[in-house]
């Protein structure tokens, strides 16, 4: 039976976390304002030994996450393990991984660039494994509102104000609750 890693960092009244194979990289990320619903959620599917002891990789990627929520830039690169997705995620996941920072994309954009359907995509997109490592706050509704976000595996209103809180500290304008349109990024090929 594999051997996994969870960890977890609170920063300012927000808790961090991560679920990480020494084998084969991060598994799960998620943030939440509970210490105990996050790790409810990174535990959700998991097969497999759970040691609570950090490791070089957990406290690398614990440091990331909060530069990324922060909205500074990652150092290093984290190791994201693929193999728990399906081939449509992954191909969500990596259109993600194209937004450039301070801009945002539409889940219409990215449907057209895959050719899928919005809603497929917006399902995807609310199941990313990998929160802030792979930027699903920077795709919003084809209108340009925030939208909502979904936090330690759950919507909420809180959600909203997260995903406007990374969005701004990223440099995205924001007026009431839509987004600038100069701040609009279409993926090649959409």
């Amino acid at each position: 039976m594999e051997k996994l890693t969870l960890a977890t960092r609170e920063h300012d009244g927000t808790w961090f976390g991560v679920l990480i194979s020494g084998r084969s990289g991060l598994i799960a990320s998620s943030f939440s304002k509970s210490k105990v619903a996050l790790e409810r959620h990174l535990r959700t599917d998991t097969s497999g030994t759970i040691s609570r002891d950090p490791t070089r990789e957990s406290d690398n990627a614990l440091d990331q996450m909060v530069n990324l929520y922060e909205g500074k830039k990652s150092t290093s690169t984290i190791r994201l393990d693929w193999g728990s997705v399906s081939e449509f995620q992954k191909n969500v996941c990596e259109r993600m991984r194209e937004i450039p920072k301070g801009r945002v994309t539409s889940y219409g954009l990215i449907a057209q660039r895959i050719n899928s359907g919005p809603r497929a995509v917006g399902t995807a997109v609310a199941r990313n494994p990998w929160p802030l490592f792979v930027p699903c706050h920077r795709v919003v509704p084809a209108d340009l509102e925030v939208g909502n976000y979904s936090i330690g595996g759950a919507l909420s209103d809180y959600g909203c104000e997260v995903k406007r809180d990374l969005l701004e500290r990223e440099g995205v304008s924001i007026e009431a609750d839509r987004i600038s349109s100069k701040a609009l990024w279409v993926p090649t090929g959409a």
